[in-house]
């Protein structure tokens, strides 16, 4: 055998000699030993107890396995849940050299079937933070150094399998977080973090890698490390970059950059723990944010009462409760800049500002400024949501330059126009949970004004009480291909749920001018309007009938045309009188049949 075989025997016999003694040497390791310090540093960093109730073995190899069976964390006492976590089985993959000398170097933790209850209270305490009473780390250490162990204990990797977390904050609902797979695995400690998850968030299918900082560096709380996250939230392709920095009680992510689906926003993000709420403050700008692309956006609408079909409305306005919640959970501050918005209603606005700020239950969205149908609209929102079921709100907003035909199309009455240029300004104080409790209860002003245009007459559909009236006021309508509108006014001065207009909305074209009188009640949204229409001055008006007086009454969904015909015999005798006055000072309008 040549002096290279020789080396190679010999090297491999001291091998198998060593592997041998580690060997046996592990085997008379005591499971305990290796179980003590694992408790002890998990009551250490948590301040709860670690049982295990399954007991526990070991597997001997070159990477001995420690498996703890049926695991349990003790909760905060004033938790709701009985524990903080609860797993099938906790594995703890050690190195093999180390433990020849007692250090205890995980290389893996991985916890199969855990189920985390996270949660605070409504004094701002949370249950995975350490009670002031509980033993510290230096305590930990020193017991187990005093009963002759080694306190040298470092993790690893690690991993968790078919887990579920949930969290509660406060008297909120609890959510869910289904976890098919996570991990974190690094080369060190000094090295980046690559992290994996795959499960579902609040019902949403998460799937995504990032790379965080070293553990090292998040440690010891050390500058900000880098986060990049990359994967699909909800089926859209996600990429979230930052710079994180952490302290006791904040974080913050700089340099925020985050892209899903549609939406694509830059600026900086920070949460400040506090008592008895958090706050979170940020400042975002972006060319668009489509919330129903969000895969978390927030349901404002309260849930149908478990077991009860939901109903629709029977009111125009929804009495469906908005669920202000939210607003009493956190606090917030800070400034949105967006090019594009689309709410999940469809409705899109562009080049969005507002500042928000959110205290208390307390929202005030200031000097907002956002384009929508050709216009500017500007102003204030002021949400009081500090009492559950005493909701309060205030809207003080205007704007110039909407286009007509655009807010007919929104208003479901689409209708060829142009010009019409449209000035809008809301001044109101309501109360309530609902859209339909904010109109029962709404007083102040809304006040509409149109410019001059050019409304082209299409074919009426009589269906519609909107153009039966619109035919009764306006005699001309019908054989004239276009109406030149001069101006329209709406004002309406409301006082808790009621307008009453006396002339306050008015119409003028090149023939004819129309005011109306009467009520709009939003209480139980139906309507009693009359119109008076008046001829020009000069125009010729032969062979239309007119009435001096059009009604429309009953609800807001299916209101009713009533003509006074017999009015119309006197006011045709006085025909030749009406053209030949000055001034408006004739009521003219068409008989629509037998409507009354």
């Amino acid at each position: 055998m040549s002096i290279v075989g020789k080396t190679l025997v010999g090297a491999g016999i001291v091998l198998a000699v060593m592997l041998a003694g580690i060997v046996i040497a592990i085997s008379m390791i005591d499971v305990n030993t290796l179980v003590g310090p694992v408790k002890d540093r998990v009551q250490a960093a948590t301040g709860r107890e670690l049982t295990v109730g399954g007991g526990s073995s070991l597997a001997l190899s070159l990477q001995p396995k420690l498996v703890l069976k049926d695991v349990a964390l003790s909760n905060a006492p004033w938790g709701s849940a009985p524990k903080l976590l609860t797993a099938r089985r906790l594995q703890v993959e050690f190195a093999l050299l180390p433990l020849l000398s007692r250090r205890f170097d995980v290389i893996q933790l991985e916890l199969v079937g855990p189920v985390v209850a996270l949660e605070t209270d409504d004094k701002g305490r949370r249950n995975w933070v350490a009670d002031p009473a509980a033993p510290s780390q230096a305590t930990a250490v020193s017991t187990a150094a005093k009963a002759g162990e080694s306190t040298s204990f470092s993790v690893g990797n690690l991993l968790v399998t078919d887990g579920t977390l949930t969290f509660r904050d406060g008297p909120g609902a609890p959510t869910r977080v289904a976890i098919n797979r996570l991990s974190l695995r690094a080369r060190e400690s000094t090295s980046p973090i690559a992290a994996e998850f795959k499960g579902d968030v609040a019902g949403v299918a998460v799937a995504v890698d990032a790379t965080l900082g070293s553990l090292q560096d998040m440690l010891r709380r050390r500058g900000a490390f880098p986060l990049q996250v990359k994967g699909d939230i909800a089926g859209q392709k996600t990429a979230i970059t930052a710079k994180v920095r952490v302290d006791d009680k904040n974080i913050a992510f700089d340099d925020l950059d985050f892209k899903i689906g549609n939406n694509a926003l830059a600026g900086k993000l920070s949460i400040a723990a506090g008592e008895p709420r958090s706050k979170l403050s940020f400042d975002f700008t972006g060319p668009a944010l489509v919330l129903k692309g969000l895969p978390f956006a927030v349901n404002s609408v309260a849930p149908a009462t478990a077991g009860k079909p939901a109903h629709p409305s029977p009111w125009l306005f929804p009495d469906t409760p908005v669920d202000f919640a939210p607003l009493r959970m956190m606090d917030a501050e800070g400034t949105l800049t967006v090019g594009h918005l689309q709410l999940a209603s469809g409705q899109q606005f562009n080049n969005v500002r507002a500042a928000i700020v959110l205290a208390a239950g307390n929202l005030d969205v200031k000097n907002f400024e956002l384009a929508l149908f050709g216009g500017k609209l500007a102003g204030n929102v002021h949400v009081d949501a500090r009492i559950a079921g005493h909701e309060a709100l205030a809207v003080h907003a205007g704007g110039t330059g909407f286009d007509l035909a655009a807010l007919l199309s929104a208003a479901g009455k689409p209708r060829e126009v142009r010009g019409g240029k449209t000035a809008i300004n809301f001044d109101l104080d309501m109360r309530g949970a609902s859209p339909h409790a904010w109109a029962s209860t709404a007083s102040g002003n809304v006040r509409i004004v149109v410019g001059p245009a050019t409304l082209l007459n299409t074919k009426l559909d009589l269906s519609s009480a909107i153009d039966k009236v619109a035919q009764a006021i306006n005699p001309f309508r019908e054989r004239d291909p276009s109406t030149e509108l001069v101006c329209a006014v709406v004002r309406l001065p409301l006082a808790n749920g009621i307008a009453r207009v006396d002339r306050s909305i008015a119409m003028e074209t090149q023939k004819v001018a129309v005011s109306a009188t009467g009520t709009l009640d939003f209480r139980n949204e139906t309507l009693d309007f009359n119109f008076h229409p008046k001829v020009r001055k000069g125009i010729s008006i032969p062979g239309l009938n007119f009435a001096d007086l059009v009604g429309l009454r009953g609800p807001f969904a299916s209101p009713q045309v009533a003509v006074n015909a017999a009015g119309s015999v006197k006011a045709i005798a006085s025909i030749g009188a009406a053209v030949g006055t000055a001034g408006l000072s004739t009521i003219g309008q068409v008989i629509l049949g037998q409507m009354e």
